[in-house]
């Protein structure tokens, strides 16, 4: 502040400096606001443990069958394409558990019985003296590498199955079945009711020349929420039918247990297909040798390149938009921080970050600005070609 010599005093213009630094400092401040809002969230769900695994079970029903309940919004009543679209839905699951619950028990329980039997055929391989791929190896080294298929079995069979069994044991118990049949679908038909008011309820809040900003949030929010959840499910299922198919024909054992297993496992990116790559790499090693082996290993190569060039691109239409190094960066913090729910969350939480970051952090700066010290062709051959 100056004084004029009239006794009139003057503001002191900002300068750039200043601006940008305060700038940064109220930055600072939504994030640190944010970051204490979210423990407390997180702190809460957590004392609310059960709730909350229904409420998020909701949302994700409610954004699977949102778009045919549109569709059909459009010559019926809302609640009346909610009723059509849980008969239809009904009816389609009935059926699908007719057909593969049988065969997928059966499967499970006999790779269950036949483990042994594959820790032993390993250990025999390992430490057969004629194994033209193990004479160089010393024979200490060997016999280590004997002794880990007997502790993976035993991890297996003590940590893997028993919890898989608990885990069908709770899924299967009266209260799940209700929780699964009807909370879920009441908690998301009613979501899906009351969507608009709550968006109307959330932007009554604000101003009103902030209404429009608020509602292309919302709505990029939403596209990208749905377009993880519809679109992995659909790049999912399009997975495990593709490995399915191939074990198949390659006369491999468990096909559908691992097709299943992948197709599941296809909501945390890259993990269904490790999960199913392993255990038909083996099987196939173990059961036709290792010619089948590789063509099985070569075929799932084949599957990730038109999943990965092909499927996912056309599904999932980018909705994630976020880097393999994100992806995995937040697979890994989820995983850590709130262990498997956390694994399956960690992908939409950090698409939503990204949104929320565009709309109110500065955009990234263009490649003129910050050229990139790594290309992906080298400078070299570029300038060669160039005119």
């Amino acid at each position: 502040m100056k004084d004029r010599p009239d006794g009139v005093r003057v503001r002191r213009p900002i300068s750039r400096a200043e601006r940008r630094v305060t700038y940064v400092l109220k930055v600072l401040l939504t994030i640190a606001v944010a970051i204490y809002l979210l423990v407390g969230v997180l702190n809460f769900f957590a004392a609310i443990r059960t709730t909350g695994l229904l409420v998020i079970a909701s949302v994700f029903f409610a954004y699977l069958i949102y778009p045919l309940v549109r569709r059909l919004n459009h010559d019926l009543p809302l609640i009346w394409s909610i009723l059509i679209v849980y008969v239809s839905l009904a009816l389609v699951t009935a059926l699908g558990v007719l057909l593969i619950a049988p065969p997928l028990a059966e499967e499970f329980q006999l790779l269950g019985q036949q483990i042994p039997t594959f820790v032993h055929e390993t250990q025999t391989q390992l430490t057969t003296p004629t194994n033209p791929l193990l004479l160089r190896i010393p024979t200490s080294a060997r016999v280590y590498m004997a002794s880990l298929p007997a502790q993976f079995g035993n991890l297996v069979q003590t940590y893997g199955f028993d919890a898989a069994q608990k885990t069908v044991a709770i899924v299967l118990s009266t209260f799940s079945l209700i929780a699964a049949g009807v909370i879920v679908p009441v908690l998301a038909a009613y979501m899906l009711l009351d969507a608009d008011n709550v968006k109307r309820n959330v932007m009554g809040l604000l101003p009103a020349k902030h209404h429009a900003r608020t509602e292309r949030l919302i709505d990029d929010l939403d596209n990208v929420v749905g377009g993880f959840i519809r679109g992995q499910l659909i790049d999912g299922a399009i997975v495990g039918a593709m490995i399915f198919v191939m074990l198949l024909a390659t006369r491999t054992p468990y096909a559908l247990l691992i097709g299943v297993a992948a197709a599941i496992l296809n909501f945390i990116p890259y993990a269904g297909a490790v999960v199913g790559f392993v255990p038909s790499v083996l099987l196939a090693l173990f059961t036709n040798g290792p010619a089948s082996a590789l063509l099985v290993a070569a075929l799932f190569a084949v599957i990730q390149q038109v999943d990965g060039n092909f499927v996912a691109p056309r599904v999932l239409k980018d909705n994630v938009g976020l880097s393999p190094l994100y992806i995995i960066l937040s697979i890994l913090i989820g995983s850590e921080l709130f262990g498997l729910i956390g694994t399956f969350l960690s992908v939409p939480v950090a698409a939503m970050l990204r949104v929320l970051r565009e709309h109110f952090l500065p955009a990234p700066v263009s490649k003129a600005e910050a050229p990139p010290s790594l290309t992906k062709r080298s400078r070299e051959t570029t300038a060669e070609k160039a005119p």
